[in-house]
């Protein structure tokens, strides 16, 4: 696989978690559907990746019951950028 980068900071009462890979991203008229339960952005990958398409519709749940959110965007180089935030207490 390829890494990715994890950084969390805090910006004013906020703790942002952000994710960025070098993976191929995601197209972008299909970004607003990522967080769809089965969503896989490419079927003919689902013979060599493993998963239901539930991981990113699960963590936006859990997320946002505990008051956060999470967004996706396609990095400029390539790859993907999540970014999670949560108020801090």
């Amino acid at each position: 696989g390829k890494s990715c980068t994890v950084a969390l900071a805090r910006r004013g009462g906020q703790a942002v978690l952000t994710i960025a890979d070098r993976g191929a991203g995601i197209p972008p008229d299909l970004l607003n559907k990522a967080f769809e339960p089965f969503f896989r952005v490419d079927p003919a990958r689902t013979q060599f990746i493993p998963g239901a398409g539930l991981g990113l519709a699960i963590a936006k749940e859990i997320i946002e019951r505990y008051g956060g959110s999470i967004t996706l965007e396609n990095r400029p180089g390539g790859g993907l950028l999540q970014t999670v935030v949560f108020a801090t207490a």
